[in-house]
């Protein structure tokens, strides 16, 4: 894994070597300040793997360099670990909004760095083999270039960041000790049937248009979110928010409901959302951030699933 490091700091860069090397990452290298790092990112030289940016930088600071980079096509999907001794929400929130991957704390500890590059190495891997395993493939499994399953990236939404970020994020919020930490997933009802009726596009449309009313009903209270594929959001939501999963999803059925959304023919794109009930997470090294989301999740399902079930008097009585 080819690694560029990104510090003003020398002795922090000449640590990072040292310590990359040390967990078997051999192949790293530096820049100074970030000005230097997005003129090497920017060229047309080989690309790396994986970037460590940190966020107290003089000039342009990590946070400026991260969403710069990820506005380069060639590095949209690249991990970006932040590297800091800030863990304040505010810092945490601004890293992961900019594009970043994940969030290591300084002073460095050799496991917790070590556990960081593993899991983007991790990342890495699943992603070559998920394009390898499509581009052998005899036939495609489904006209869409994507599988249901996909965390498809939704770009142009505050607080809409990628899966695998999101579960990083709740991590940081949990070493930060903050209190009101909440979990909620939202299902949209019917997605298989969605994704087998309406095109590539109509179906990145319908995900966007259930992220537009998500974003428009919970802006007030600056959620962090992520679509994890299967027509599911999970929904990160911290301080002393009261959330009613029956309001929430009254309120945003009803913004879904007034958009109207079609297909390109004109036919009615039908979008209906679940919201499962919260989670309080307690994260820690035997239940980690994937474990809560996958409750969350099971949550959504299971209101989705009562849903079909009832008839749709015994529904509007219900909502």
């Amino acid at each position: 894994m080819k690694i560029l490091a990104v510090d003003d700091n020398l002795l922090t860069l000449d640590l990072l070597g040292t310590l990359a090397a040390q967990l078997g990452f051999r192949d790293l290298n530096t820049a100074s300040s970030g000005h230097e790092a997005f003129q090497i990112l920017r060229s047309e030289g080989e690309i790396y793997d994986c970037l460590l940016f940190d966020i107290s930088m003089a000039g342009m600071d990590g946070i400026e360099l991260c969403s710069l980079v990820r506005a380069l096509p060639a590095y949209q999907m690249t991990p970006i670990i932040m590297l800091t001794s800030m863990v304040e929400k505010d810092y945490v929130d601004r890293a992961f909004k900019a594009g970043a991957t994940d969030y290591a704390t300084k002073p460095f500890h050799i496991a917790e760095l070590g556990a960081r590059l593993r899991m983007a190495q991790e990342l890495i891997a699943a992603r070559r083999s998920k394009a390898l395993a499509r581009t052998a493939a005899a036939k495609p499994v489904s006209s869409h270039s994507f599988g249901l399953a996909d965390d498809i990236a939704i770009d142009g939404f505050a607080g809409l960041i990628r899966y695998t970020a999101l579960g990083n994020y709740l991590l940081q919020l949990s070493k930060a000790r903050l209190a009101g930490t909440q979990v909620l997933a939202v299902k949209i009802d019917q997605i298989e049937t969605i994704y087998a009726q309406a095109t590539s596009a109509e179906f990145v449309y319908a995900i966007s248009e259930v992220a537009d009313a998500l974003c428009g009903r919970l802006c007030a209270v600056q959620p962090m979110m992520a679509y994890a594929g299967n027509g599911v959001f999970l929904i990160v939501l911290s301080g002393t928010v009261n959330v009613s999963p029956d309001v929430l999803e009254l309120d945003v059925q009803n913004l879904l409901d007034e958009r109207n959304s079609e297909h390109d023919n004109g036919t009615p794109l039908d979008l209906d959302v679940s919201f499962g009930n919260p989670i309080v997470p307690h994260i820690n090294s035997t239940l980690p951030a994937w474990s809560i989301f996958d409750r969350a999740i099971a949550r959504a399902e299971s209101r989705s699933a009562q849903k079909q079930n009832q008839s749709p008097k015994t529904l509007l009585q219900v909502l």
